[in-house]
């Protein structure tokens, strides 16, 4: 199946951080994350900035908007709940949009261990706004 996401380059920061796109699961999209030494909040012990994790729930929002309603959107809130520190090991971003509307939408994330799924160290909610279509 064609996935014109695929096709979409990772930004700057995205690439920096060793965050990239992974595919979709169902009506999900999931990226991942192979942090990178710029995603440190610390380094003894090793883990990730919140910062970090804040711009795993833009970026993966921002692709979910995009496989409900492809435009042009932009952030307008973005909120991130932490729950428990995460390390260096492999991150799963899994995002879905609930909502698609004319002008608004709202996207769910989840940032949990690539092995272990269920087990979130971060979730997170997006709204965007449409603009210029």
């Amino acid at each position: 199946m064609d996935d014109p996401l695929r096709d979409h380059a990772d930004s700057p920061l995205d690439a920096t951080i060793g965050l990239s796109y992974h595919g979709r699961d169902g009506d999900d999209v999931v990226l991942r994350l192979e942090p990178t030494h710029a995603a440190l909040g610390y380094e003894d012990p090793p883990m990730l900035h919140g910062g970090a994790l804040a711009t795993l729930v833009d970026t993966a929002g921002w692709y979910a908007v995009m496989a409900a309603s492809p435009g042009t959107w932009v952030a307008t809130d973005l909120r991130c709940d932490f729950l428990r520190m995460a390390d260096l090991s492999a991150l799963r971003v899994t995002a879905r949009c609930r909502k698609a509307g004319r002008t608004l939408a709202v996207c769910d994330v989840e940032i949990a261990p690539w092995d272990a799924p269920g087990k979130a160290s971060a979730i997170g909610r997006i709204q965007f706004i449409r603009t210029g279509d």
